[in-house]
């Protein structure tokens, strides 16, 4: 399995493409395209690559992770997928755009999910959606347990966690999603690879973070 990283859109978030160097199957998580170039720089490498999208897949319903999901969903003709709490997020995104002075394409209707498990095939692999909410209702983690790799958009950074002042969120709710939920579930060599920054370790953060070390 592979990783490719694209940082883009004005709030400089990580968006994925995770794939199957075997199968060439692959997903993109968190459709934050917003520039020409950004959608291109995609686009090219989604085709040399020979990588067919079998889905797009939404960490959170804030503006910066979803404001591409029209251009990707126009583009690969695939379903799009969102936690049923962040929906309200998400169908919002044109007002959260505004209140950055940023005009986002109308996003369409996107499928749903809501419980723990779920999961989406990816090549020989699967991305299993654990619910994390406290950034946002909604928040989820994809996980692959076979190749020990976390996609948590803006639960957790390297040295830091996501913010909670925004609707939806709360301090104590996201603390208990990472210690109880994402500690307890993945151990300390799973790589992170979060909606902003670079890549980190559950044992990184265990240890170092100093909204999570003991």
């Amino acid at each position: 399995m592979k990783v490719k990283t694209f940082k883009v859109n004005p709030f400089q978030i990580n968006s994925y493409v995770y794939y199957c160097e075997e199968t060439k199957d692959g997903v993109i998580i968190d459709p934050g395209y917003f520039e020409l170039d950004e959608e291109n720089k995609l686009m090219d490498f989604v085709n040399i690559s020979g990588i067919r999208i079998s889905s797009i897949l939404m960490t959170h319903g804030h503006i910066d992770h979803v404001m591409g999901n029209a251009f990707a969903k126009d583009t690969f003709e695939v379903q799009s997928y969102l936690h049923i709490e962040d929906k309200f997020l998400y169908d919002n995104a044109g007002h959260q755009g505004s209140t950055f002075g940023i005009c986002i394409r109308p996003l369409p209707v996107t499928e749903t999910f809501a419980k723990d498990g779920f999961k989406f095939d990816v090549g020989k692999n699967n991305l299993k959606v654990l619910h994390t909410p406290g950034h946002s209702p909604g928040g989820v983690c994809f996980i692959d347990d076979a190749e020990k790799i976390i996609f948590p958009g803006d639960v957790i950074f390297r040295n830091s966690i996501g913010r909670t002042d925004l609707a939806g969120g709360d301090y104590v709710t996201l603390i208990n999603s990472i210690k109880e939920k994402l500690f307890a579930l993945c151990d300390d060599d799973y790589v992170i690879y979060p909606g902003h920054m670079e890549p980190t370790k559950i044992g990184q953060e265990k240890r170092y973070n100093p909204f999570l070390s003991d």
